[in-house]
């Protein structure tokens, strides 16, 4: 394989998105898939499916494994925080799971430059689509290298056993000519922890808009929270329970009010957890963290507001807090499992971190309308980090109609991030939407020896 930074230079970001491409397509192909902050690195030509690996500096990495990438993605066994595969399974040449050999083996064997160019308007669906990808894709295909990356795909999927490798999330095009939609979905069928989202179009999807669902946009999460900062705390009837059980956790490990030199609290907002905290809690020192500008708390002597992203500022302090606390915020970064792990390098010995998100199947009534915009992480997972206690338990929502739904969406600054790209998808109709949302929360409790 072939790992190029074509876009950026290599390093000016510390979060990384991998594309794994698609057969037959180069880095120009992806050339619009520059999410804000992150850097991009293309992967190609597998007729070698070593992968050279990925510079040191990248904390965090996504996957986006297009077509055959997807079983590309498979065999190189990237460790990433979110994996996403688009039109393709780990099981490229199969009846069942991926291309049938009837079709899969011709092309190989059959290919040339006019048949190249059958398959790309097979890969469009429709000429109009062909035609306004046609400008991307290579000018010059070596057609000689093409057909034996595919004998080579063909070659190595025989021995090599790519299926362990889990997705996140699974896009699949219903009208897709390469990689047949059922096939795609009889494979993900299997995948208890891949959630699968359809999408109407052909196997040239937009990956751009895709990979936009996907990786997390401060601007827009800030500016969702910021417009909910005068209803949030009325209507924010599932994260007060939180709230209210994270104080009871700090009361019963303390026997009662404790005093400590030193609090961080992450994503304080309009300051649920901080009334809460605050009661149970004497703090000489306070540190906020926030993508907004937070109002004066109060609640300790000395107190220090930081508006930013929470996840770069710990990762690259070296301070060490006696108690550090969150609640319905993490979900929104990065890495949140990578997040917690360094949350706990960051208590002093005898320290304490108490910290909330949600895990999978969250609003899961919304995900037949629209993917979510956020790839929730399970208890297992986040026990990846380390020693800790969990809780967690489900909560249900009912509205007397959409419309409340959405407004309670609304009202708690749970609103779709980012914009979505012109024609990326059909407008959401109101008719198709839930009259009630499940919440799935999850406390993550960590003592430091």
């Amino acid at each position: 394989m072939k790992l190029e930074f074509p876009y950026t230079d290599k390093g000016a970001a510390t979060r990384l998105v991998v594309i794994f491409t698609g057969w037959s397509t180069d880095a120009r192909y992806y050339a619009d898939c520059r999410p804000e902050g992150w850097d991009v690195a293309v992967v190609s030509d597998y007729t070698d499916m070593s992968f050279p690996g990925i510079p040191e500096q990248y904390t965090t990495v996504y996957v986006f494994a297009y077509s055959l990438g997807v079983y590309a993605a498979a065999r190189a066994g990237l460790k990433a925080a979110v994996k996403v595969a688009i039109c393709g399974t780990p099981l490229p040449v199969s009846d069942l799971y991926g291309i049938p050999e009837s079709i899969y083996l011709p092309t190989a064997g059959n290919l040339n430059e006019a048949n190249l160019a059958k398959f790309h308007l097979r890969m469009a669906g429709d000429r109009q689509t062909y035609m306004s990808m046609r400008n991307r894709l290579p000018e010059n295909p070596d057609i000689m290298r093409l057909r034996r990356e595919l004998e080579a795909i063909a070659e190595d999927a025989r021995t090599q056993d790519a299926t362990g490798y889990c997705f996140d999330r699974a896009y699949v095009a219903t009208a897709d000519r390469i990689f047949p939609a059922d096939n795609q979905l009889r494979y993900w069928e299997r995948c208890d922890d891949t959630v699968v989202v359809a999408t109407e179009s052909g196997h040239a999807v937009d990956i751009a808009a895709i990979i936009e669902e996907c990786v997390p946009h401060r601007e827009s999460i800030g500016k969702g929270f910021s417009c909910a900062g005068d209803t949030y705390r009325q209507n924010a009837i599932v994260q007060q329970e939180i709230c209210r059980r994270i104080g009871e956790i700090l009361h019963s490990r303390h026997e009662g009010r404790q005093s400590v030199e030193s609090v961080l609290e992450i994503g304080p907002g309009k300051g649920l957890l901080t009334e809460i905290w605050s009661r149970e809690t004497d703090a000489t020192e306070a540190t906020y963290i926030d993508l907004c500008e937070l109002q004066k708390f109060g609640c300790a002597e000395n107190e220090r507001y930081i508006t930013g992203d929470a996840e770069e500022w710990l990762e690259s302090t070296e301070e060490k807090f006696d108690l550090i606390l969150s609640s319905s915020a993490i979900q929104w970064f990065a890495d949140p499992v990578k997040f917690v792990a360094t949350a706990a390098r960051r208590l002093k010995p005898g320290g304490t971190a108490i910290i909330s998100t949600f895990t999978k199947g969250n609003l899961r009534e919304l995900d037949s309308v629209r993917p979510s915009p956020i790839i929730y992480h399970d208890a297992e997972e986040y026990l990846q980090a380390g020693e800790m206690e969990i809780e967690q338990w489900e909560r249900t929502l009912h509205f007397g109609s959409a419309r409340e739904m959405m407004k309670h969406l609304h009202d708690t600054g749970v609103t779709p991030q980012p914009q979505e790209r012109a024609g990326a998808r059909k407008p959401l109709k109101l008719s198709a939407m839930p009259k009630q949302l499940t919440y799935t929360p999850i406390i993550l409790i960590i003592e430091r020896k």
